[in-house]
């Protein structure tokens, strides 16, 4: 069973590690995403609003073959990849840093999974120890935030701080082995 931390705060957001180092675009996706993809109602409940399905802004769905999040019947979507087409309709804060030669300036995503009464959002650079839940409340706080104020809160004491040491689940690791006779 896969367990993920949720972030419900600024800080728990900044101690995470999520979208650094420079110039990683993971902290100006999340605050697009909070401010143009969903809205939170006052009893948490969050709403997306663009169908995912659409493609609009490069969602794509995500079929968690590597079980990064909880198996669910309920289907998930990320965006984040900018060397889709699509996304070239996000913001240009967004895409500002991306260099197709530097894999870091494009490696992380969200992910909602859409259920029927409720979503889920996550955020991840596909390794299991660095995925999270992003909380309501921290989505809400999110939108209450100008990007500059936003930044600045998340990234102040770790800026030049690399992630957290945090010990990754061990990858498999595949082997063809060549028997000449």
């Amino acid at each position: 069973m896969v367990r993920i931390q949720t972030l419900h705060t600024l800080l728990d957001l900044q101690k995470s590690g999520f979208g650094r180092p420079s110039p990683r675009h993971g902290l100006d996706l999340l605050y697009w995403f909070a401010n143009r993809c969903v809205e939170v109602s006052y009893w948490n409940l969050i709403t997306v609003l663009y169908d995912p399905r659409t493609r609009v802004y490069g969602f794509r769905l995500f079929h968690n073959d590597e079980e990064l999040l909880p198996v669910t019947s309920q289907p998930y979507y990320l965006v984040g990849n900018l060397n889709h087409d699509e996304a070239r309709n996000l913001p240009d804060y967004v895409r500002r840093e991306y260099n197709r030669n530097l894999n870091i300036s494009y490696t992380d995503r969200i992910i909602i999974c859409v259920g029927r009464f409720s979503i889920s959002v996550y955020v991840t650079n596909f390794n299991p120890n660095q995925t999270y839940q992003i909380s309501p409340q921290l989505l809400r706080t999110i939108r209450r935030m100008e990007r500059e104020d936003f930044l600045r809160e998340t990234t102040s004491s770790t800026r030049e701080t690399p992630q957290r040491n945090v010990p990754e689940r061990p990858t498999a690791v595949w082997v063809r082995i060549i028997l000449i006779a």
